[in-house]
């Protein structure tokens, strides 16, 4: 996605071009002219100016009138994409971007935009009967990050995005990275970009306790490249006390990090650039078994189960955020959707990316359990399917900037530094293959909730546990893949 921050200098950098040239109309520049130099009052090196890229040009949709048709959507009223959708303007910079990307999309294809919701469990049960009915009754569905990413594929469910008219997945407003991630196979069935609002996995540190301990500024650290899986473990540690005078230390004392862990350790994985499965020419992979998850798993062990610092947090917290946002800890990691349930906390607290596995590691990754986007294999106007699904994505910028500028910044945060952050973190987005088809299978769950599955049991015997479930995750793996190629076939 747009990196927002790159926006905001680049379009500064146009603007202080455009006046410098127009200051001067006395000696336009041929078109084919080298870059003006200019010395600025007094002494000095000349400066070059600055030349910028050229603008990804948008969407084309003249000439495109679809006559007042509908275009229907459905989706599951979940996580970020209840911000999708309104029918109104309210004053709300989120849902009134939502509102005019709306208008404009119909306005400019002549078409009218149909809204349905469902809950997560239900949605991808309804397209399924539409789709085999026969039915042209939705064309672009929005999808949970788990339920119905399989059925929809291997039941033949899904219209292969690459045949669909209008659309350029190349173009910045799209995830290119993540839709080749996820995509299996030749056809891609599954986009996301700006028409999706992902969740983002980030860490959130509390300044006061950070400052109390003298612990580095911790903005530098990430824009040095230094923000480590170690360092977190170290600062981690050094702050834990005994708030209530028990003598113990547990969810109502300070402490490193609090919040629940279930699926915050399987983050810690993806942070440290690690992932369960991969797709490769032959098939899917399983890729997690390796000596640095190993050592991944034998740190976050060694700090989570230390009762002298720390309690493990499996058990006591419902949200990402609780223990936080009382001011108990100084980490705390979490989706940014979960971020605005800070706004009447006192905690002073800015936002980072999740701590790289060291300072060799390119970037920063966050896995956004991604919600995605998707097209009905039963649709019967491709043209009109394929242009509303361009254009919407690409009028989505807006209500991108909405999100992270207001509904984060100016609503919960309290530094611009933590906008850069996010900025940094949507850079690396990332998504397991495994993680969204095979979520609720047993055999899957088994390897990628490892260390869930063994931390609250005093299991530190890793390598028994991965041989245990081996196999039939492997075999799981090889079917899935064999029904894809199938469908592809068939079709």
């Amino acid at each position: 996605m747009k990196n927002n921050f790159v926006r905001a200098v680049l379009f500064v950098l146009s603007a202080i071009l455009i006046l410098s040239a127009c200051s001067d109309a006395t000696t336009p520049a041929a078109p084919d002219e080298t870059p003006v130099t200019a010395a600025p009052s007094g002494e000095g090196d000349p400066v070059t100016a600055v030349e910028t890229e050229p603008a990804y040009p948008p969407p084309d949709v003249s000439g495109l009138d679809f006559g007042g048709e509908n275009i229907s959507f459905i989706a599951p009223e979940w996580g970020t994409i209840r911000y999708q959708y309104t029918e109104e303007l309210n004053g709300d910079s989120v849902n009134d971007a939502a509102y005019n990307r709306l208008v404009n999309v119909e306005s400019s294809l002549n078409v009218k935009v149909e809204w349905n919701w469902s809950t997560d469990a239900d949605c991808h049960g309804v397209v399924i009967r539409s789709v085999t009915a026969g039915d042209d009754a939705y064309q672009i569905v929005y999808t949970h990050c788990i339920y119905g990413i399989s059925d929809y594929v291997t039941g033949g469910a899904l219209y292969d995005l690459y045949d669909l008219p209008h659309t350029d997945f190349a173009a910045p407003w799209w995830s290119g990275s993540m839709m080749e991630e996820f995509r299996i196979g030749s056809k891609l069935y599954y986009a996301a970009g700006d028409l999706v609002l992902q969740s983002s996995i980030c860490t959130l540190f509390n300044k006061k306790i950070a400052e109390d301990y003298k612990l580095p500024d911790h903005y530098e650290l990430v824009r040095n490249g230094e923000w480590t899986y170690d360092r977190f473990l170290e600062y981690a540690s050094s702050v834990s006390l005994d708030v209530n005078g028990d003598g113990t230390i547990d969810y109502r004392d300070q402490t490193g990090y609090t919040g629940d862990l279930t699926e915050r350790s399987c983050d810690i994985i993806f942070f440290c650039g690690e992932h369960c499965t991969s797709r490769t020419d032959e098939g899917l992979e399983l890729v997690f078994w390796s000596d640095k998850i190993v050592e991944i798993f034998e740190k976050t062990y060694a700090y989570f189960m230390n009762p002298d610092i720390s309690n493990g947090y499996f058990r006591f917290y419902d949200n990402d955020q609780q223990g936080f946002d009382e001011g108990l800890a100084l980490y705390t990691f979490s989706g940014v959707s979960g971020i605005p349930s800070l706004r009447d906390s006192e905690v002073n607290f800015g936002i980072l990316p999740g701590p790289k596995y060291d300072e060799q590691q390119e970037r920063y990754v966050s896995n956004p359990w991604p919600c995605f986007v998707c097209v009905p294999s039963t649709i019967t106007d491709p043209e009109k399917t394929g242009a509303v699904f361009e254009l919407f994505c690409y009028k989505s910028g807006e209500l991108q900037t909405a999100y992270n500028e207001n509904l984060i910044r100016g609503k919960s945060t309290r530094d611009e530094e933590s906008l850069e952050m996010l900025d940094i973190i949507n850079e690396g987005l990332t998504c397991d293959i495994g993680g969204s088809y095979l979520g609720f299978d047993s055999a899957f769950h088994k390897i990628y909730y490892c260390f869930y599955e063994l931390m609250p049991n005093h299991n530190e015997n890793i390598a028994s546990h991965y041989e245990s479930a081996k196999k039939p995750v492997e075999k799981t793996l090889s079917r899935l893949y064999d029904k894809i190629i199938k469908v592809e076939n068939q079709g």
